[in-house]
C-alpha cells in the first residue's frame, strides 16, 4: 500500500447511533446479515446499471454473485460482491455520515421500543452499522468498477473514530468482514446463516452462495425473481417476506396483485398495498415505491412514471420486456409502452381496492384511514378514471355511528329521503367541529344525511365531483337553502318571519355593518339563534383558513348573518327594538350575535376582549336580577 493509515473522526450523530446500535438494538441482532446482503445486492443492481452505458464495466461475463465466508477460528463472517464498489470519497461519504442525514431521522424515528426500532434499520440508510451489534469491530475492503483509484481498506472498531488507507484487492467489488464478539459466533455456524438468509434474503435478485458442511460453495437463495413465478407456486408467507425483506414493508401488506401481461405488451407486475402509511407520505420529495426492470436487469428504483402520484404509497416491481436496456428516465416520460403500463397498472390497483370494499371491508377501512386523502387527489388529477375513483371514495356522515366509519356516495344516494334532491355536505377541520355546526339543525330534524368532508383535500375535490348520478353536492353553509318539498313547511313559515323580523333585520345589518353584507331570516336553524353563510360562490371558513395556513393572499369576505325568528333571543330583541329602536342593548346584542355564530363553526371572534366585556355585562345585568 502507498499510503499509511489515516485516522478519521466520525460525525456527532453517527456516535449517536453508532452507540444505539452497541448498546441498545438487542432483540433483532441478526439483521446485520439482511443489511449487509441487502447492501451487497444494490452494489450489483448499480453496476448492472452503470453497464448499460459501459460494457467493459461488465467484461469477461462474469458471474453477478454476492458470496459468504465463515470463519470460527478467527470468529469472523465476511460478505463479499462483485458489485459497483467505492472510491476513497465514496467510502468517507457512505460510512462515515451514515448517509448523510438518515442517521438523524432514524434517532428521531426511535420510539424505545427495540424489536419496533431494530425494524427501523435500513429504511434511513444506516443498515451498515447494523454490524456493530455483533462486532468488535468491522473491516472494508473495497475497490470502484471503472476507476483508476487504489482499492479502500476502511476499518472501525465502532467507537468514536475510524481509520482508512490503500489495499491490495484488484478486482471490482467489497468485501466487509465482521470480526464478531465472543459471545456472537455463533454467526460462524453455516446452519444458522443459511436460515437467517431463508428468512430474510430469499428472494435477493442475484445469487448468493455459502459454503456447505462439507465447505463446498452451494446457492442458498431461490434463483428465479418471485415476481416471474406462478401465484400457483408462491404461498401468502413468501409474498409477505418479499414485501418486508425486498420492499422495505415494516408491516403486513393489506393486499396483493401480481399479474403478467402477454401478447402485444410483455410484463411482470407484483403490487402491494401496505396497511400503514408511511410517516412521509405527504413530503413532496418522498420517494415511489415502485421499482423498473427491463429483462430482469435494475433500471429505477423509484420509477414515478409508473403509477400517478395519487398511488404513491403503493410498493411493488414491474418488470417489461419491451423496453430498451439503456431506457432512461426522460426516455420513460415519453415512451407510449410505460403509458400502457401505467394506465393497466392504475385500472388493476382500482380494481382491487373497489373488490376490497366489498368483500373485505375491515381491511378497506384500515386502508381508507391510512391513505383515503390520498386516494382523493385523483379525483383531481385523474380524470380519466373519475368513475372508478368515484366508486371508491368515502366520507365520514351524519349517519355514521364514529370517526371511523365511512359512507361512499352510492350508499349516500340509496338512502336518500323522498323528495331529497341534492347531495349535501358540510367541511370543517374535524368531525367534532363539523357535527356540532348550527347549519345542521334542521337536516337532523328532518333526518337528512349530511356528509362530513374534514379532509383538507376535500374543499378542492368537491368542486370535481360537481355531482354524482344526477345529484348536485351542495354545502349546507352557502347559498340560500332549499330543500324542496322538504322544506315546505318551512317556507311557509320563513315567508311571515321575514314580514314580522324585516326592520329588526335592516337594524342588525346597520350596527354589523362592518362583519356582514346581508341579514336574512333562516329556516335552517332549530335551536340556534344565528349562524353565518357564504354565497353560492363564496369561498367557506375552512378553506378562507386553509390558504392564510398555505401562505396565500386571501380578500375577507363578508359573509350573511341568518337569524332564527323563533328563538327567544329574537322575540326579545323585537321587543325592545320596537320600544326604542336606538337602544344600546340592541348593539350588544347583534355584535353577540354574530360572534357567537363565528364560535359556533370553530372560527375567532375579531375582538375577544370586546366579547368578553359583552358577556360579562349581560351576566351582571341577568344576576342583578
Amino acid at each position: 500500500m502507498a499510503d499509511g493509515p489515516q485516522h478519521m473522526q466520525f460525525q456527532t450523530e453517527a456516535k449517536q447511533l453508532l452507540h444505539l446500535m452497541i448498546h441498545a438494538l438487542y432483540s433483532h441482532k441478526e439483521v446485520f446479515i439482511r443489511e449487509l446482503v441487502s447492501n451487497a445486492s444494490d452494489a450489483l443492481d448499480k453496476l448492472r446499471f452503470e453497464s448499460l452505458t459501459n460494457s467493459s464495466l461488465l467484461s469477461g461475463n462474469k458471474e453477478l454473485a454476492i458470496r459468504i465466508k465463515l470463519d470460527k477460528n478467527a470468529k469472523t463472517i465476511t460478505i463479499s460482491d462483485n458489485g459497483i464498489g467505492m472510491t476513497r470519497q465514496e467510502v468517507i461519504d457512505n460510512i462515515g455520515t451514515i448517509a448523510r442525514s438518515g442517521s438523524k431521522a432514524f434517532l428521531e424515528k426511535m420510539s424505545g421500543d427495540q424489536k419496533a426500532d431494530s425494524n427501523l434499520i435500513g429504511q434511513f440508510g444506516v443498515g451498515f452499522y447494523s454490524a456493530f451489534m455483533v462486532a468488535s469491530s468491522v473491516k472494508v475492503v473495497t475497490k470502484r468498477a471503472g476507476s483508476d483509484e487504489p482499492a479502500v481498506v476502511w476499518e472501525s472498531k465502532g467507537e468514536s473514530e475510524f481509520t482508512i488507507a490503500e489495499a491490495d484487492k484488484t478486482e471490482a467489488g467489497t468485501d466487509i468482514t465482521v470480526y464478531l464478539k465472543d459471545d456472537e459466533t455463533t454467526y460462524t455456524e453455516e446452519w444458522q446463516v443459511r436460515s437467517i438468509i431463508k428468512k430474510y434474503s430469499d428472494f435477493i435478485a442475484f445469487p448468493i452462495y455459502l459454503p456447505n458442511d462439507k465447505g463446498t460453495d452451494e446457492i442458498v437463495n431461490q434463483s428465479k425473481p418471485l415476481w416471474r413465478r406462478a401465484t400457483s407456486e408462491i404461498t401468502q408467507e413468501q409474498y409477505e417476506e418479499f414485501y418486508q425483506q425486498v420492499l422495505g414493508g415494516y408491516e403486513k401488506p393489506l393486499s396483493i396483485l401480481h399479474n403478467r401481461a402477454e401478447g402485444i405488451m410483455e410484463y411482470s407486475s407484483l403490487l402491494f398495498i401496505p396497511s400503514k402509511a408511511p410517516f412521509d407520505l405527504f413530503n413532496m420529495e418522498r420517494k415511489h415505491g415502485v421499482k423498473l426492470y427491463v429483462k430482469r436487469v435494475f433500471i429505477l428504483d423509484n420509477c414515478k412514471e409508473l403509477l400517478p402520484e395519487y398511488l404513491r404509497f403503493v410498493r411493488g416491481i414491474v418488470d417489461s420486456e419491451d423496453l430498451p436496456l439503456n431506457v432512461s428516465r426522460e426516455m420513460l416520460q415519453k415512451n407510449p409502452v410505460i403509458d400502457k403500463i401505467q394506465k393497466a397498472l392504475v385500472s388493476k390497483v382500482l380494481g382491487k381496492l373497489k373488490e376490497m370494499a366489498e368483500n373485505e371491508p375491515e381491511n378497506f377501512k384500515t386502508f381508507w384511514k391510512e391513505f383515503g386523502p390520498v386516494i382523493k387527489e385523483g379525483l383531481h388529477t385523474d380524470y380519466e378514471n373519475k368513475d372508478k375513483l368515484l366508486e371508491i371514495i368515502r366520507f365520514q356522515s351524519s349517519m355514521c355511528e364514529s370517526k371511523d366509519d365511512f359512507v361512499s356516495l352510492k350508499q349516500y344516494t340509496s338512502r336518500m329521503r323522498t323528495d331529497q334532491k341534492d347531495i349535501y355536505y358540510i367541511t370543517g377541520e374535524s368531525r367534532e367541529i363539523a357535527e356540532k355546526s348550527p347549519h345542521l339543525e334542521i337536516f337532523k330534524s328532518k333526518s337528512i344525511e349530511v356528509l362530513y368532508l374534514t379532509d383538507p383535500i376535500d374543499e378542492w375535490v368537491v368542486h370535481d365531483i360537481m355531482n354524482y348520478d344526477g345529484k348536485q353536492l351542495k354545502s349546507v353553509t352557502q347559498g340560500n337553502l332549499d330543500l324542496g318539498e322538504l322544506g315546505k313547511e318551512e317556507e311557509a313559515a320563513k315567508k311571515e318571519s321575514e314580514s314580522k323580523y324585516k326592520k329588526l333585520s335592516e337594524r342588525i345589518k346597520d350596527i354589523l355593518a362592518d362583519n356582514v353584507k346581508e341579514v336574512r331570516i333562516t329556516t335552517r336553524l332549530k335551536d340556534s339563534p344565528a349562524c353565518l353563510v357564504a354565497d353560492d360562490n363564496g369561498m367557506t371558513p375552512h378553506m378562507e383558513k386553509l390558504m392564510k395556513a398555505m401562505g396565500q393572499g386571501v380578500t375577507e369576505q363578508k359573509r350573511i348573518l341568518e337569524i332564527n325568528g323563533d328563538h327567544p333571543i329574537l322575540s326579545n330583541m323585537k321587543f325592545w327594538f320596537e320600544k326604542d329602536s336606538k337602544d344600546t342593548n340592541l348593539e350588544e346584542w347583534a355584535h353577540l350575535l354574530f360572534e357567537q355564530a363565528l364560535i359556533a363553526e370553530g372560527q375567532m371572534v375579531p375582538d375577544p376582549l370586546a366579547y368578553s366585556r359583552r358577556v360579562n355585562n349581560l351576566l351582571v345585568k341577568a344576576s342583578s336580577i
